[in-house]
């Protein structure tokens, strides 16, 4: 958060070097004296709490056939509910997951539930592989408490859980060509309380915590 603090400033009434010659003058005079007084005073200071705030961030690194990598930076937003999702991670979640049969990393309460500030991308072309990185700002520095690839069966544990789906573009309509494009969208990551609690417990107790995998690089 960022806290700006104004300067007010008092205008000072002229006072006369010769001295009063008039009432008004006088009354000037001793009035402008007073604020030489009070201005001459030290300024109270303002005390500024410190924060130890932390927010959390998906790194997604996308592997294409021949090598490349192309890498998004999705910020997190904590959301209590799926059914507090908005827009059109809503409407995804709900067409691809009924109520009825939601898997419990989408309603169980052992699970934080976070939703990208970006509701999606467009698709670089033939991805053979994705990886995710979890990183845990702290006073302005990153750390990554847990990778792993795209598959459910790549996290024994289920510390992380990232919704995944693809669909397409309305087809835009150039001359008589309709044109869609392919879309991917991670509209909830499900990250396991007892798991996101202890990494943050130990970032904030000990000085020498560098995360699981040390500090960020991603």
């Amino acid at each position: 958060m960022t806290v700006c603090i104004g300067e007010a400033s008092t205008s000072m009434p002229e006072c006369s070097p010769q001295g009063p010659r008039t009432r008004r003058q006088k009354r000037l005079a001793e009035e402008g004296s007073d604020c030489l007084a009070v201005t001459s005073k030290e300024a109270p200071r303002v005390r500024r709490r410190k924060t130890s705030a932390t927010s959390v961030s998906l790194f997604v690194r996308w592997y294409n056939p021949s090598g490349k990598t192309k890498v998004s930076h999705l910020a997190l937003k904590p959301i209590e509910t799926v059914d507090a999702l908005q827009g059109i991670s809503k409407n995804l979640v709900e067409k691809a997951f009924p109520v009825a049969e939601r898997p419990d990393y989408l309603t169980g309460a052992e699970f934080y539930k976070f939703t990208p500030a970006e509701e999606f991308m467009s698709l670089p072309g033939d991805i053979a592989r994705t990886e995710f990185r979890l990183v845990v700002t702290h006073e302005g520095w990153e750390y990554c408490v847990l990778e792993r690839d795209l598959g459910a069966h790549l996290d024994s544990q289920r510390n992380m859980l990232v919704t995944v789906i693809e669909f397409e573009s309305t087809a835009l309509m150039i001359g008589q060509l309709g044109l869609r494009v392919n879309l991917i969208a991670y509209p909830v990551v499900s990250v396991k309380k007892a798991f996101l609690d202890d990494m943050e417990n130990q970032l904030k107790t000990d000085p020498n915590f560098q995360g699981q995998l040390g500090t960020s690089k991603c």
